[in-house]
């Protein structure tokens, strides 16, 4: 079974619980014309609208940090910025690019005529997911994308010629997704991927499934990234289940002490065997039952490794630190295990590996791939994706079909 990785805050502070407005104009970068019907949104998020005849938009932005607006317009660059409902601007002017009808960069490497019916599946499998839920998660125009091959950097990209539309049935979601950028690296096995989605909540349409659709949502919250992050930020991360251990090697303590005890009973005989007890007597080694000799236990303790995994309990405060009131940084020198204690560990997940088949919580460990923190809102967002690689249980649960929006709040254990 292939596995793969995913390279995609504790302090005193204060979320907003009310939401706050913004509102702006979206116009042409050259005429200074009004764009009517724009999109507007909060990325990762199920708010968004569209520009009326004037070109102005108003929005409810929500508690918890900092979100990515989005401003989309058929035949108009992507424009993005970043807004925090505790601060957020005022007479907003958005300019939006046109586009240049240019041809496409010529690359050795051209996109593949087939592309979907040659790594669909793939592709599906990577961004979608492969969890139980995938199976009523469906990509609805797959038209849209192309894939590229890489055979110089052994590198599999894949670009959307317009946003994907994806239909979530088992949490109740339809989801339009950005594809800013995909991308598999052979050689790694490491996936990455980004983009904006907005969300719609099907429940709206659908009231006699919201209920079910409700109970789903809360079983993918409890235990996901999205759930460390939030409880990280507020300090709360053993409250909420959650362990934190450090991977990072250390002495070999017993390695040492066997050679120290080596080099002071040299000239007596030391037991190293489960049927023979032994007990230190003025300088001298007495024994019982089978005896070995001390070089012989020497010549084991020698060949054991100088250093190994530390596994020690990290608190959430020795890596963590305040950035503003709405942010905090999140960095550890050596990798991170992190295990969520208050939920077992899937079916389909024990089936991958015999490895996994032993585990009994979700473990997942973070490696600051370039020695940078990462940012973390209060939202459960965080930026620094690609300085935070994700291995592990939420390698292979964060994907698309248990994604879930950022203004998604569980009710009240």
């Amino acid at each position: 079974m292939r596995k793969y990785c995913l390279l995609v805050l504790l302090f005193p502070c204060c979320l907003s619980v009310l939401a706050q407005t913004l509102t702006g104009k979206v116009i042409n970068s050259q005429t200074k014309e009004p764009l009517a019907a724009a999109s507007v949104y909060l990325s990762n998020t199920s708010i968004g609208v569209n520009t009326n005849k004037m070109g102005v938009f108003e929005i409810n932005t929500v508690r918890g940090g900092k979100y990515k607006l989005v401003v989309s317009f058929v035949g108009y660059e992507t424009y993005v910025m970043t807004v925090n409902p505790a601060h957020l601007p005022t007479d907003l002017v958005i300019p939006l690019e046109p586009k240049l009808n240019k041809l496409e960069d010529i690359v050795l490497e051209p996109y593949e005529t087939n592309g979907w019916e040659k790594w669909g599946k793939f592709f599906t499998d990577l961004f979608i997911g492969t969890v139980s839920y995938t199976w009523q998660c469906n990509l609805k125009n797959p038209e849209v994308l192309r894939f590229r091959n890489s055979k110089k950097d052994h590198k599999l990209y894949a670009t959307a010629t317009a946003p994907l539309i994806i239909k979530n049935n088992s949490l109740g979601y339809e989801i339009t997704y950005s594809l800013e950028e995909f991308e598999f690296d052979f050689e790694r096995k490491v996936v990455s991927f980004n983009g904006y989605p907005l969300f719609k909540d099907l429940a709206i349409d659908h009231p006699s499934k919201a209920r079910l659709w409700q109970e789903k949502r809360k079983f993918v919250y409890y235990g996901s990234l999205m759930h460390f992050m939030r409880s990280f930020f507020m300090n709360k991360v053993e409250e909420e289940g959650f362990e934190i251990r450090n991977l990072g090697y250390v002495p070999n303590l017993a390695k040492f002490r066997a050679m120290k005890l080596y080099h002071q009973y040299k000239d007596s005989v030391i037991i190293h065997n489960q049927d023979t007890s032994f007990r230190i007597q003025s300088g001298y080694i007495s024994l019982r039952y089978n005896q070995v000799d001390s070089t012989d236990f020497y010549k084991k303790a020698l060949v054991l490794p100088d250093t190994v995994i530390s596994y020690a309990i990290v608190p959430a405060d020795s890596i963590g630190y305040a950035i503003d009131s709405s942010t905090a940084g999140l960095y550890a020198r050596d990798s991170l295990e992190i295990s969520y204690l208050l939920k077992e560990v899937p079916d389909d997940y024990k089936r991958l590996t015999a490895k996994h088949r032993k585990e009994t919580y979700p473990v997942s460990q973070f490696t600051f791939i370039n020695k940078r923190p990462i940012e973390i809102s209060g939202n459960g967002n965080y930026y620094g994706p690609h300085d935070l690689k994700i291995t592990g249980f939420w390698a292979w649960w964060e994907t698309v079909s248990t994604m879930l929006p950022f203004d998604y709040w569980p009710p009240r254990k």
